[in-house]
């Protein structure tokens, strides 16, 4: 397998995490894996490694000497060149907590990888010891940390610092993150329980390399003078070198070799004053600890609620060499009656040592202690159970498992405070529903602070769609659409929903459509002839849709000033509702010239088309339109009738699906047949075939095979990116219980953007409904329309609008986009629109 390690420590450089991190790296590629290392820049690394990609710091910062890295863009693009050129990658395993780390989350989300988090260390601990202002330091990382990767629950409390408890926070987070955390130690695995994190968890040692432990020497240790003390480990403050120093100096028969460098060197030898019997090695590698512990008589190890398991302690006991440490929670990796616990004073730890050189027995009795027990952190041992991991997270697949609970449900990467998703929903809303599928099948996003979660596979929309999770209702669209539709079907639930669905269905029949159709086939064919030879499609596309619904709406002469109301205000209610629904409540009720200027506009509009209703029922005739359909059926199971609000708001509703959705595809439909040149041969030879010099007829819908492929490809491509509901009482998917009130999210733009649905997914291409293809297609990922109880009745009138508008277009005119023309999509409303579409008209032959 290809596996990704991402690390903050440079290999390279001196540290636990950076040796137990190229042992995992050697003891991979011994097992015949591929190993790709993201790491920061390291000062101390001088050998070259071509699997070794370092990513940009932040100039002019470090943390404790080493490099400060940042999840950026430029480290993004980085990330993802490499992925791509050097093949597929099939499992993620980040090893720190900081901007690498994060990094490495960002990158398995994007490209849809199981994820593998290691903590090795007590961030709580690091700043407390580091930091010359621990509770800002901590604040802060937990804010930049959560910026992206949310902490999700409450963490429960513990006896801590609130430094130490903006650091827990931030682990937690990027624990829960990952598919499965690796963590070196029980005790430290007990420690994440306490602070809340219920995800998978797999307690595995950090180990010594195989090659190093096999070439040990002899132990070179005859018992003749001073007690021999080793310190191998950074010289920094969590580590307490200082302690270390200062006990060694009070014990007259013994000596301190230091093997490690680090922000306390200069303090450490200030403290040794130059006594002979403090020697500092500088910085050295594993090889030359490990025989250094061949050739001592301790390790002395004074950490002290730092170390998750502690790399010395490992070697130590490999060596098979004694230990004296301070710390009560390292004994599980201390060999039995291998080691001294001591207090963490230096005048402890001093009696401690000054014991051990008065007392040659004593110390053979802890070396022949450690040397029976069986050393357990061999690496080849370790790997190979790390990669057993991975093998059960590449055959089950994080993203396609469900939650049993709301709390395991994973939230969307991000998060801001107070605002939640609702930026990155309205700023890029396509990229962010499109990234949520790599997340998991339900993955929560905050509407504000109110959670939402967001379905994204079609088993479990159905199971919105046919009611089989339990109830729902569309309150919270309602609020946010309130003013303009007060009680259309699509914001009905349970028997009014279905009573009003049967009530608007005589309008939208089969023998109502042939009607439609003759309206829209002559529309179309004066719209496209009156076009001039240069306009904005987008525009144009708005005004024929609107043309369009308002005649089959409202044929009678007195509905020309509803019309006019139409035209003005549909398109910017639309875009208001939109975000309404995306920004929190107190935003929303915060925005009071806003509101009032919605609540006008909307009155407006209910005014004019009230008042049309009102003429209708005043003159009586069936004007074979939508508005006689509504005005005059009677429901043949209840007697019942549309009152006139009633009606306005079904009407409102139609002419707003088709001047958002329909005007929306209609315009995608022109757009990617215009930038791929085969299909516009195609459509054209087609065209000239069965439309020839026209004009546009209602029977043309059914012998255009080709341009309904077109269209078919473009609802899939550019289907609706949002819908919402809300769950009625609890209800449940596949196991998993969500409360009353939930908000319940999905996206049709988003899984028709899975390849798991669709193959090649970003690639346009009518061919995939073709007979001989279409059946490959999984009809439970076709949802354009929606599914169930909530689909939408008018597809069909949207259908027969697209087509033969299209017709028209095409038949008339050879449309030639503008230059170098990219079409933007803007998600003003539920389906994306193109911001604009310029194009140049010239007169198709025979025209």
């Amino acid at each position: 397998m290809h596996i990704a390690l991402f690390t903050d420590f440079h290999p390279g450089t001196v540290g636990g995490i950076q040796t137990s991190v190229a042992a995992q790296y050697r003891g991979a590629r011994r097992l015949g894996h591929r190993v790709t290392v993201f790491t920061a820049p390291g000062a101390e690394s001088t050998e070259s490694d071509p699997e070794l990609v370092v990513l940009s710091p932040v100039r002019a910062l470090s943390v404790n000497g080493f490099a400060t890295v940042l999840p950026t863009r430029r480290n993004a693009r980085l990330i993802d060149a490499v992925l791509a050129e050097r093949g597929p990658v099939d499992i993620v395993h980040t090893q720190t907590t900081y901007g690498v780390a994060v990094a490495g989350v960002l990158a398995a989300r994007r490209h849809g990888l199981p994820l593998v988090q290691t903590i090795h260390s007590r961030d709580d601990v690091f700043i407390q010891h580091t930091s010359p202002a621990p509770y800002p330091a901590a604040l802060a990382m937990r804010a930049l940390h959560n910026s992206v990767l949310p902490h999700r629950g409450r963490m429960p409390r513990n006896p801590e610092s609130r430094a130490a408890r903006h650091a827990w926070h931030t682990m937690i987070a990027q624990a829960q993150a990952a598919d499965a955390v690796i963590v070196p130690s029980a005790h430290f695995a007990e420690r994440l329980r306490a602070h809340g994190f219920g995800g998978a968890l797999h307690v595995i040692s950090n180990g010594v390399d195989d090659d190093l432990l096999d070439e040990l020497p002899a132990a070179q240790r005859d018992g003749s003078g001073p007690l021999r003390v080793l310190w191998c480990a950074r010289l920094s403050a969590e580590k307490r070198p200082l302690a270390a120093i200062e006990a060694v100096l009070r014990v007259p028969d013994a000596v301190l070799d230091v093997y490690g460098d680090g922000d306390q060197a200069a303090p450490a030898r200030d403290l040794a004053n130059g006594d002979p019997r403090i020697r500092f090695h500088g910085a050295r590698s594993q090889r030359d600890c490990l025989r250094a512990m061949r050739e001592h008589d301790v390790l002395l190890f004074p950490s002290l609620g730092f170390d998750t398991q502690g790399m010395a302690l490992l070697e130590a006991a490999a060596a098979g060499l004694p230990v004296v440490y301070c710390d009560p929670a390292l004994s599980e990796s201390v060999p039995a009656g291998g080691g001294i616990l001591t207090g963490p004073d230096p005048g402890a730890i001093a009696t401690a040592l000054r014991a051990l050189a008065a007392s040659p027995a004593e110390l053979r009795t802890l070396r022949e202690a450690g040397t029976e027990t069986a050393f357990p952190a061999r690496q080849s041992v370790l790997s190979a159970e790390i990669a057993a991991l991975y093998t059960d997270l590449i055959t089950a697949p994080p993203h396609t498992r469900m939650p049993s609970t709301p709390d395991e449900v994973p939230t969307a990467p991000g998060r801001l405070p107070l605002l939640g998703h609702s930026i990155a929903a309205l700023r890029d809303s396509l990229a962010f529903v499109s990234s949520l599928a790599a997340v998991g099948p339900v993955v929560r996003v905050y509407l504000g602070p109110r959670p939402a979660y967001v379905l994204t596979t079609p088993e479990l929309i159905r199971q919105v769609g046919f009611g089989t999770a339990g109830d729902f209702h569309r309150d919270d669209l309602r609020a946010a659409m309130h003013e303009v539709v007060r009680g259309a079907s699509n914001v009905l639930t349970g028997t009014p929903h279905e009573l009003r669905r049967r009530m608007i269905a005589p309008a939208l029949r089969q023998r109502r459509l042939q009607d439609y159709a003759a309206i829209t086939a002559r529309l179309a064919d004066d719209w496209a002839a009156a076009l001039p030879t240069s306009v904005n499609l987008m525009e144009s596309a708005h005004a024929l849709v609107l043309d369009t619904i308002s005649a089959t709406l409202f044929t009678a002469d007195f509905g020309a000033a509803a019309e006019a109301e139409v035209r003005r205000t549909i398109p910017w209610l639309l875009a208001r509702v939109v975000q309404r629904a995306a920004l929190p409540g107190a935003v929303n009720r915060a925005r009071f010239l806003a509101d009032r200027t919605f609540a006008r506009r909307a009155a407006a509009l209910r005014g004019e088309i009230g008042a049309v209703v009102r003429a209708y029922r005043a003159d009586g005739r069936d004007h074979r339109d939508v508005l006689s359909a509504l005005i005059g059926h009677v429901d043949p199971e209840t007697g019942a009738t549309l009152g006139d609000e009633e009606i306005v708001d079904e009407l409102i509703l139609m002419l707003a699906a088709g001047v958002g959705s329909t005007a929306s595809i209609l315009a995608w439909v022109w757009y990617e047949t215009l930038r791929a040149p085969e299909i516009a041969k195609a459509v054209r030879a087609e065209l000239d075939t069965e439309v020839g010099a026209g004009p546009v007829e209602p029977d043309h819908l059914y012998r255009l095979p080709y341009l309904r492929r077109v269209i078919l490809e473009t609802l899939r491509h550019w289907g609706p990116w949002v819908s919402t509901q809300n769950a009625d009482g609890p209800v449940t998917f596949d196991g998993l219980t969500l409360p009353d009130g939930a908000v319940i999210v999905y996206s049709p733009y988003q899984v028709h953007h899975d390849p798991r649905h669709y193959p090649d997914p970003e690639r346009f291409d009518p061919e995939r409904w073709a007979p001989e293809r279409v059946d490959g297609i999984d009809r439970k990922a076709v949802l354009p329309f929606g599914v169930g109880a909530r689909h939408c009745p008018g597809n069909n009138f949207a259908l027969l609008t697209i087509t033969l508008a299209t017709a028209a277009l095409f038949s008339h005119w050879n449309p030639m986009l503008e230059r170098g023309f990219r079409a933007r999509p803007s998600s003003g409303d539920f389906v994306a629109a193109p911001s604009r579409l310029p194009v140049t008209l010239r007169p198709r032959p025979g025209r």
